[in-house]
């Protein structure tokens, strides 16, 4: 994927990154290190699509909460109230909003790993494949009254809370470790980038999980992860030849949990 060779800004790079707490912006990037918004941009997205790549062992464990977060597809409400619609409605949405799954596992005195995908809606099809594929049959679940978690019972035990009544149910069932990740993306989507580009969603997703994970993790720790990522990803299939038209796919799940 990356090589280093004598006189790049590759490390630079990954040092200036990995000081981000919220993540990092190209044309920051491209600024500090003195190249082109072209080249800081792809390196990124390189650097986004090797951390992403943890994702392919990961193995939830103890307590998992699950949760999903929808973003992008904002239209601009009309001037006079009786003009506006409720853009919650199917019929009234654009289709661009995407929607990001998370699993967060519960460290217990360590932080957990937070396992990711993009979805096109919170649906029980997405829900049920992510926790089959990535929670042990051991773990126990906890959710929220959605109704895309209903059939999780099937896979593993399972407590929700209701959060139209309450934040923490009586028995101290929860969704808040969750909730604080989207928190940081939340933050990153306003305060860094301003934007994600929907394209790309799932890696910036996947490295603000990771940010999340190791965020205890000092500076040389982190960099040293990343780089070491970095190096043993083959070439990207994507960002190969991107300026010259190699485009990735959307980044979204279209599986079958069967």
């Amino acid at each position: 994927m990356l090589t280093v060779t004598s006189g790049t800004v590759f490390v630079m790079a990954i040092w200036l990154s990995v000081n981000s707490v919220k993540g990092k912006a190209a044309l920051q990037l491209s600024r500090e290190l003195g190249v082109q918004f072209r080249t800081a941009w792809v390196l990124l997205m390189k650097l986004r699509d090797a951390i992403a790549s943890r994702r392919d062992t990961m193995m939830l464990q103890g307590v998992i909460e699950i949760d999903g977060k929808y973003v992008g597809g904002h239209i601009r409400p009309e001037n006079r109230a009786e003009d506006r619609v409720d853009r919650r409605k199917a019929k009234y949405q654009n289709h661009k909003r995407l929607c990001a799954l998370a699993l967060r596992e519960r460290g217990f005195g360590r932080p957990g790993h937070t396992f990711t995908c993009i979805i096109r809606d919170e649906d029980s099809n997405a829900a049920w494949a992510a926790a089959r594929d990535r929670a042990l049959r051991t773990a126990k679940i906890l959710a929220d009254e959605h109704k895309s978690y209903d059939h999780l019972t099937d896979l593993n035990e399972l407590e929700r809370v209701n959060h139209s009544k309450a934040y923490r149910s009586k028995s101290g069932a929860n969704t808040n470790q969750v909730e604080s990740f989207f928190s940081r993306v939340q933050r990153a989507y306003i305060g860094i980038h301003h934007r994600f580009s929907l394209k790309y969603f799932d890696w910036y997703v996947a490295e603000l999980a990771w940010r999340e994970d190791v965020r205890r993790n000092d500076n040389r720790n982190q960099f040293f992860e990343v780089l070491g990522r970095a190096l043993k990803q083959p070439t990207s299939r994507y960002l190969c030849g991107y300026w010259q038209g190699n485009k990735p796919p959307d980044l979204i799940w279209e599986g079958d949990p069967v």
